[in-house]
């Protein structure tokens, strides 16, 4: 499957997740961003994936953190947690805190950052061949 793809399947499968508060474009292209990076590194929205995809952006994307922090700020991505039960907080905040050097050490070995804004000549290449391009190796969740 292509990135598009798999992009077009997590957006239909997390669609009662995405807000509806009215946002700037530039929060817009921030939230699609992450969108992709959910996809490319194979994160899902728990907030075991949330944490994750957080941590391969800080350290396997071209961004850097201080632009990562603000983003999320902006476009009031924190609200997310919001949604979670305290169930589901304490059974994926062990596993997010005990996987966090995991993911530090893949995004680390990875060949080369994952452009995070400009990642549209890549829509249309499959996510193997994107994660051999780019030595993603996946947390599987």
């Amino acid at each position: 499957m292509t990135l598009r793809q798999k992009l077009e399947i997590f957006r239909e499968k997390n669609k009662s997740y995405f807000s509806t508060v009215n946002q700037s474009q530039e929060s817009k292209e921030f939230m699609d961003c992450h969108d992709i990076a959910h996809v490319v590194f194979g994160c899902n929205t728990s907030l075991y994936g949330e944490g994750i995809v957080k941590i391969w952006c800080t350290f396997g994307t071209d961004l850097r953190y201080s632009e990562i922090t603000k983003a999320y700020a902006e476009v009031g991505a924190y609200h997310l947690a919001k949604q979670y039960s305290v169930i589901h907080v304490l059974k994926n905040i062990v596993i997010l805190i005990l996987t966090i050097p995991k993911a530090i050490y893949r995004s680390r070995m990875m060949t080369k950052p994952w452009p995070f804004r400009n990642y549209s000549h890549y829509l249309d290449k499959s996510m193997d061949e994107i994660r051999i391009e780019f030595g993603i190796n996946i947390i599987e969740q």
